[in-house]
């Protein structure tokens, strides 16, 4: 007779051996697969950077001089006063149109059509401005950030008050950048950075050397949302919702001005997420990054002496930068 051998399932422990085992496989995995897409996030914002920087060049060489930081006219009579209440954070009062350099630098990363679509001679809030302010444009987007959306751009009140509802003044499309206009005051002038409101500046300007020089940074949407539209008049900047910094009782507290819509001035620290809400701030472990006005591009860190990355957002200081930097 022929013996038939039954084959015996498995045992409770063999099967939770092989889930335990599975479980460690998955927990080696994930966090390699995560830390490939922070790498990947990070990569592709930095090739946003380098398509800026070649877009700055272009302008430069179609127009004589780098452009604008944003175009506004400032009310007449209204002057930059230190003695303020408010400080630095003193607002112009803007009569706009206010569309600022990402978009007028639209041409120059193949978006000539979204260009020709704005009425740059009407306010950015314009209805007639409003298909175009809420396109969202890919190269303004850090992948790392969030995905491209609309975003609100409010006013609080000036001051505003405490627990004052925003007003929405119009919808545009994101941004995850800014540009840098040096290390005073907002509406100091002369300003020590490369762009500022209606501001011509050339690279032969830049005498501290366009390598040592920053352009455009990154400031995470998740910290503060703006738009690549530029500066309506009357908007305020405050920190989002998904800020470690946000206060749902008081939203508008830290507000800052409408040209830190697109601008950033650096003052005591380097990026942090600490920061105020017109700082730069990327959204990435590794740093924030920058574009210098040269087209290269650097990674400052929260650990960066406050002093370096002051003397990198100055144009014709003349501070001396260490070697690593």
């Amino acid at each position: 007779m022929r013996l038939v051998r039954k084959r015996s399932a498995f045992t409770l422990i063999e099967l939770l051996v092989v889930i335990a085992i599975i479980a460690v496989l998955i927990g080696l995995l994930l966090p390699a697969v995560q830390k490939v897409r922070a790498a990947a996030a990070r990569m592709s914002s930095l090739n946003n950077l380098k398509q800026m920087g070649l877009a700055l060049h272009s302008y430069h060489d179609a127009n004589g001089a780098l452009p604008s930081g944003f175009v506004s006219t400032v009310q007449p009579g209204w002057a930059y006063n230190p003695a303020h209440p408010l400080g630095s954070n003193q607002a112009a009062t803007e009569s706009g149109p206010g569309w600022g350099l990402f978009a007028l630098l639209l041409p120059y990363i193949e978006q000539q059509p979204l260009f020709n679509q704005i009425r740059f001679d009407l306010p950015i809030a314009h209805p007639l401005n409003r298909a175009a302010r809420e396109t969202v444009v890919k190269t303004y987007v850090d992948p790392g950030d969030a995905e491209g959306r609309l975003i609100d751009i409010t006013d609080s009140g000036d001051p505003p008050a405490a627990g004052s509802a925003p007003v929405v003044l119009a919808r545009a499309g994101v941004c995850s950048y800014a540009a840098c206009l040096g290390t005073l005051a907002y509406e100091e002038q002369p300003f020590t950075g490369v762009f500022h409101r209606n501001s011509r500046v050339r690279l032969t300007d830049i005498l501290d050397g366009t390598s040592s020089t920053i352009g455009i940074g990154e400031r995470m949407s998740r910290h503060t949302e703006s738009s690549w539209a530029g500066v309506v008049p009357g908007q305020e900047l405050v920190y989002s919702r998904a800020s470690v910094r946000y206060n749902a009782a008081q939203p508008s507290a830290n507000f800052r001005p409408a040209i830190t819509a697109v601008l950033v001035h650096v003052r005591s620290s380097a990026p942090s997420a600490q920061g105020s809400p017109g700082g730069f701030i990327g959204p990435h472990s590794a740093g924030t990054q920058f574009l210098n006005t040269d087209g290269s591009c650097r990674l400052i860190t929260a650990q960066t002496p406050p002093d370096v990355f002051r003397a990198l957002c100055t144009r014709a200081a003349g501070e001396v930068i260490p070697g690593d930097f």
